[in-house]
Formats: C-alpha cells, structure tokens, sequence
C-alpha cells in the first residue's frame, strides 16, 4: 500500500454532479419525515452521530466482519451540498474512515428510505446504507437488519452488481439473510443513483432508480420469524474497508470517497 497523507482534502471533483435528481416520491409522498440535503457548512448533529473506534470497545473487533478500518471524525465532511464519506491511509498502518447513524434522533416503521449516492470505483471497500432496530433489547439479528445498499469490493465485475438484504433468524452463528442484487453494464461509481427500500407490513422492496429489483415477504422467510413489523429502525450510513464483503484492500483502496447528495424519509402513506 503506498503511502497517504495523514487526511486527504475534501473531495472538489463532483460538486459539479451533485444537482439534486427527483425521486419518485418527490410529489407523491408529501414532505418527508427525515431529511438530510447537507446543505449546511458542516454535518448536522440533531440528524446524525459520528461513530468512531474500531468496534473492540463493543466486544466487535472489526465490526464483527474482520474490516480494517477505524472510524473518526474527520472521515466525515459536508462540503458542496454534499456528504462525504472518506477512507485514507491515516497515521502509522491506521486506515481512517467514516460511520454514521441516526441512532436515538431518528427511525421510523415503514415508509420510503432513500439515498442519492456516488458509490467509489475502488477496490477493497464496502459502501452501505442501512437500518437497525431502535431501542435494541436482543442480540443481533433476532430483531433484524435491513441493507438498503451494499456493494462488494472484491472484483472489477463486482462494481457493476449493488445489493440489498435483511438479516434475521437466530443469533450468531445460526443467523440466516435474504439478498436480492442488480446488475448494470458499468460499474455504478460511473455516475449517481438513487438507491431505495419500500417498506410496508409483511414486505420489503428494493429499488435502484426508481426501478425495483427486489421483493421479499414475510412468507418468504418461513419458518424463521419476520420482526420487520416489530419496532422502528434507525438510518446508517458507512465506508468500511476490507472485511467481509469489501475483499482485499490494495494499493488502489485509498484514498476513497463515498458521496451523498441527500437522505430522504417518507412515511408509508402514499406506498402501493
């Protein structure tokens, strides 16, 4: 791995591409009930947490997928009407990066999640846009997990695939998980998606574009039980490095940038 300065600058070369694309909410569902244009001059902190560490002090070295990096401050800038979500080679062999959530300020049950992003063309990363249940009272995943957007970092080919999820069933290691995936001619870091789940009673849908390319129903599951109806779930937002879906960090890994133009919420009223 070459080496990298201590924290790269904030990223100047997209602002360009940062015009806010309507979603097919936009004129459907109202106004949202969260949302997030990073409009301001720095990340807001009523909307968001700015996780750090590197998931030991949780009993979670590695954030329980054996990543590399460990999460700070500094890995996370608005500039440009834009987020950004940095991974850099920081100080002595410490790869730097970012993680936030809405954890205690924000969750919902049900509705229409949704992101615009710019996914980075490295590889060795594993961008996600996520949700976990509020107020956690059981061991993961016995109240579930819902991945909005993945993307393995493994292969070239692999940048041309984004997947969704959910994680449920029984705790570790007899846990269980659904995944649908899209796949496009060229890798989605060539330009911005919109990346969405619908989410209503019994059902989860997975859209790119407003294009959907996932369902899965509670029926789907049986006989592992559905807790998507249980409880409001929180947003997350990360750049791991490595680890299990982000394969081997090399020497193109970093710097890296994961983009966020916006980060809407709608409740479920206006979903088919």
């Amino acid at each position: 791995m070459t080496a990298m300065l201590a924290k790269p600058c904030a990223l100047v070369l997209f602002l360009a591409s940062s015009v806010a694309l309507a979603s097919a909410a936009d004129g459907q569902c109202g106004a949202p009930t969260f949302a997030d244009e990073f409009d301001a001059a720095q990340l807001d902190s009523a909307r968001w947490n700015v996780v750090t560490g590197d998931g030991c002090e949780l009993n979670l070295c590695g954030w329980g997928n054996n990543e590399q990096q460990v999460y700070n401050r500094e890995a996370a800038v608005v500039q440009g009407g834009m987020l950004q979500l940095m991974a850099y080679q920081a100080t002595g062999k410490q790869i730097a990066s970012a993680r936030l959530t809405t954890e205690g300020k924000f969750s919902q049950r049900y509705g229409r999640f949704e992101a615009r992003m710019k996914l980075p063309p490295n590889l060795g990363l594993w961008p996600a846009f996520w949700l976990l249940p509020a107020d956690k009272q059981q061991v993961w995943p016995l109240e579930g997990e819902i991945d909005i957007l993945e993307q393995k970092g493994f292969s070239r080919e692999s940048k041309r695939e984004v997947l969704g999820a959910i994680h449920f069933g029984e705790k570790w290691p007899n846990n269980t998980h659904y995944s649908e995936s899209i796949t496009r001619p060229t890798p989605f870091a060539d330009r911005w998606h919109v990346y969405a789940i619908e989410w209503r009673e019994g059902v989860i849908r997975w859209f790119v574009d407003d294009k959907q390319y996932g369902e899965v129903r509670r029926a789907d599951i049986a006989p592992h039980r559905w807790p998507f109806d249980d409880k409001p779930f929180y947003i997350i937002l990360n750049l791991a490095v490595g680890g299990t879906l982000g394969g081997d960090v090399v020497e193109e890994t970093l710097p890296a940038w994961m983009l966020v133009d916006y980060v809407r919420v709608y409740d479920g009223s206006c979903l088919s």
